[in-house]
């Protein structure tokens, strides 16, 4: 049991510092996180700017949700969200040919130079994201169990 709970302890703290780190630098250079959305060519011109600006954001407070355990679900289900859409794009862009940098990292990372090394990564997280929400259910019932014991 404490090995489970040391990795779910470890799985939150990698999750959520990935995704503040990943949100801090998009924040501090959106127009090249501008660029890596576009070079994605998904979404229409329009909507590339409000996304490049709020996308980071969103990143942000789920890491920090996830990161300090304050509606942990809430924050481990919008990082599922994003790594969903972040890997289906990313699929799509390999298999039309597209020679893309990720941009999660910002636009010069080695980390998001090689889209299938992207691909992984997000994939990995994404395992990651799935076993952190699976423990904190399997937790939250088993104290919604033993509530009647401890009230009576």
């Amino acid at each position: 049991m404490r090995c489970q709970q040391w990795g779910y302890w470890m799985g939150r703290f990698l999750l959520g510092a990935v995704f503040i780190y990943a949100a801090i630098l998009k924040i501090s250079s959106p127009q090249d996180f501008a660029d890596s959305i576009a070079a994605y060519q998904i979404l229409p011109i329009v909507v590339i700017n409000p996304f490049a600006l709020g996308l980071p954001f969103f990143e942000l407070v789920c890491g920090l949700l996830v990161l300090t355990g304050f509606f942990l679900r809430v924050g481990v289900l919008g990082i599922l969200s994003m790594l969903i859409i972040f890997i289906v794009a990313l699929a799509a862009s390999l298999l039309r040919g597209l020679s893309i940098n990720c941009g999660c990292f910002g636009m010069h990372s080695w980390f998001d130079s090689n889209p299938w090394i992207a691909l992984l990564r997000d994939a990995c997280l994404l395992v990651i994201s799935i076993l952190i929400y699976r423990y904190h259910l399997t937790e939250a019932e088993a104290a919604n169990r033993l509530s009647p014991l401890i009230s009576d």
